[in-house]
This record gives structure tokens, C-alpha cells and sequence, in this order.
């Protein structure tokens, strides 16, 4: 069996990971597969065939944020604070399980939890990640002291690991001892553009997609986008003002019906607006489309991946100010003249899976 261990922070690592057992599964179906995480189910489901068991876990801390946008560092360490008092007890009991379980593999992405779990039932580990959390929580530390003890726990606990599987647009993880790079793990749309646009009743006009990771933006002014006719916007989640007539909202009911998945509705998209994380990014990536994004706060991913996004897509920045008051007609103009860059190497989950299963068969 492979074990999953994924932070339920945002739905990229969800969805990365998801994207690794879908390749896990295609390349050798027989392989019994269990999720831990407090992520969404949904996003696993519908990713990976049976057999799947889920096992509903919170299994880190990650980040507290306000919305897409604003990041509590004060909530951030406080809940540090509650969860790193029953971390020893926790560790302990999933140890036990993977024991009884049977389990030959751990993946962690990135709950530095899978990693001590792994060590102490004697399971090998494999960590697939473009940052870690003791960097993360490092780089707060000096404006709370809680987070100073949260950074060398996870960077102890990262250190049992394996292997670092380190994916592009990486910040500093010097915790793990032994590091290999893959190329990018990225979801790319299964109904083509054409069909998806036709199942979702899209014309020829220029679809732009908000969407932020699952927290919502409150305080974005959906009615300004009345001012852009000429554009359709769509959405997952539309939180803020009374909805435009251009603004079409798509619930999972719908996609569901349609039988499309998220990444179909980045593929039928033209232009997505949204916070540079990885999950996004590799989905706009993986499906050929153009991006608009703005600041996300302090936080250590942020500088590295605006850097590389030159080289892996056609991409224009907004202010905050901007996209909450749904000032976008100069980002959208700009976008769009841009010329796409070539695709990169997107091989990763195929790398991911095919480890994954070596460590399995030599754990036997």
C-alpha cells in the first residue's frame, strides 16, 4: 500500500499529489492507495480510481489566512501552539497504523508529520515538494517567537525523510538530507478546450477565470466587472458585491452534470486571475493559458515563483487594489498580447508514481 500524508493548506498540494496516485494508478491499477489529509475528498475522488481509501486527518498546520490574499501569522502560531501539544501522542498513533495497515511507502506533501511516522514504523518515505514549512515558518519567527520552535520540529521531522522528489519553483530546503529534482507535476485539462467551452455554453468571447484556491476573496467587486463587457468572467466560488451580467458562476453541481473538472474549466479559459501558488500556476501551465496575478502576502513562496514565471508563461501582474476593485482592463489587454512560452517538461507525476512504486516493490 502507498500512503499519502498532504497538507490541507490551499488545494495545490491536494491536487499535485492527486495528480502523482492517478499516474500511480494507471501504471499498476492493483495498487492499494490511502489518503491522510484534511484537503477535500472530492479532490482525490475525482482524480483517482478505486481503490482509494481516505482517512480524514489533520496532519499540519500549514498557514491561517484571512482569504486568498492575507495571510494571520498571529493565528498561524497559536495554532502551532495547540497542535504541537498533541504531536508527539499523534505520531505515535500513525506509526501504529501504518504498521497495521500494512503500508510499504509513505508520500508527504509536505506534512512533516508523514516523515517521522514513516521512520518510526520503519516504512521508507518520499517527500515531493517546491517548499517546506520549517523555511516557512523560519521566515516568520521573528515576529513569533511560537513559530521558532514549529520550524526546527518540521525541519527535525523532515530530515527522516528519504527523499526529497523537489518539484520547480523551489525555495531553500536544506532539511532533507537527500534531494532529487523532477519536472513539473501539473493537472492538465481531459476534455478538450473546444468541447469544454461547448458543454459549459461558451461563445467566442474571451472567458477569464477567478479563482483563488478554494478561500474565497471577499471584497472583490463583482459588479465592476460590468465596466468589462467585452470579457466573460467565471467563477467557482463568487464571494463580494451583487454578481455582473458578465459573470457566470460555475458550481461543482454544474461541472459535475457537464462531467468537466476544474482543470477543464482552466482549459476553456483564455486568461486566469488568481494568487501566484503552485497549484494554479501549474494548472495554467498544463493547460496553455495566460495568468494574471497579485501579491499574496508575505510569504517565502511568493518571490520565487513570480521570478520563474517568465519562462513557463504568459503573464501580467495587478495590484491588490486593482483586482478588488476589479480594475482589469489594463492587465487584460497586456496579457493577451503576450506571446506563450513553450511548453516545459511536465513528466513529474510520471517520475513521482514510477519512485513511488520502486519503493513499494523494494519494501516488500
Amino acid at each position: 500500500m502507498i500512503v499519502a500524508y498532504v497538507s490541507g493548506h490551499g488545494f495545490g498540494h491536494a491536487t499535485r499529489t492527486a495528480e502523482v496516485l492517478r499516474r500511480v494508478h494507471a501504471l499498476r491499477p492493483e495498487t492499494p492507495i490511502t489518503v491522510v489529509t484534511s484537503a477535500p475528498e472530492r479532490l482525490f475522488r475525482r482524480a483517482v480510481p478505486a481503490p482509494l481509501s481516505f482517512r480524514s486527518l489533520e496532519c499540519d498546520v500549514g498557514l491561517v489566512q484571512k482569504d486568498a490574499l492575507t495571510i494571520d501569522e498571529r493565528a498561524t502560531a497559536e495554532r502551532w501552539k495547540v497542535f504541537a501539544r498533541d504531536l508527539p501522542d499523534l505520531v505515535d498513533r500513525e506509526w501504529r497504523w501504518l504498521r497495521h495497515a500494512d503500508a510499504r511507502v509513505v508520500l508527504g506533501d509536505i506534512p512533516p508529520l508523514a516523515f517521522q511516522a514513516a521512520h518510526e514504523a520503519g516504512i521508507p518515505s518520499v517527500a515531493m515538494a517546491n517548499f517546506s514549512w520549517d523555511t516557512v515558518y523560519a521566515h516568520y519567527a521573528s515576529r513569533h517567537p511560537a513559530l521558532r520552535d514549529a520550524a526546527r520540529r518540521c525541519s527535525d521531522y523532515y530530515a527522516r525523510a528519504g527523499v526529497l522528489l523537489r518539484l520547480p519553483f523551489a525555495c531553500p530546503m536544506e532539511a532533507f538530507p537527500t534531494v532529487e529534482d523532477v519536472g513539473l507535476v501539473a493537472r492538465r485539462p481531459r476534455v478538450p478546450r473546444v468541447e469544454a467551452r461547448h458543454r459549459l455554453g461558451l461563445g467566442a468571447e474571451t472567458v477569464v477565470l477567478l479563482s483563488f484556491g478554494g478561500f474565497g476573496l471577499p471584497g472583490l467587486d463583482l459588479g465592476a466587472l460590468l465596466s468589462l463587457r467585452s470579457f466573460l468572467f467565471v467563477t467557482t466560488d463568487a464571494t463580494g458585491a451583487a454578481p455582473a451580467s458578465n459573470l457566470r458562476v460555475l458550481s461543482d453541481a454544474l461541472l459535475e452534470a457537464k462531467e468537466l473538472s476544474y482543470e477543464d474549466v482552466v482549459g476553456a479559459s483564455d486568461v486566469v486571475v488568481s494568487k501566484p501558488g503552485y497549484g494554479i500556476v501549474s494548472d495554467a501551465i498544463g493547460a496553455g493559458v495566460r495568468l494574471i496575478y497579485t501579491d499574496r502576502g508575505d510569504f517565502p513562496e511568493y518571490d520565487v515563483i513570480v521570478a520563474a514565471l517568465k519562462d513557463w508563461l504568459a503573464a501580467v501582474y495587478v495590484s491588490q487594489a486593482d483586482l478588488r476593485a476589479g480594475r482589469l482592463d489594463g492587465a487584460l489587454s497586456q496579457v493577451l498580447a503576450l506571446e506563450r512560452p513553450r511548453a516545459p517538461d511536465m513528466r513529474g507525476a510520471d517520475t513521482v508514481a514510477r519512485r513511488l512504486l520502486k519503493e513499494e516493490l523494494r519494501s516488500e
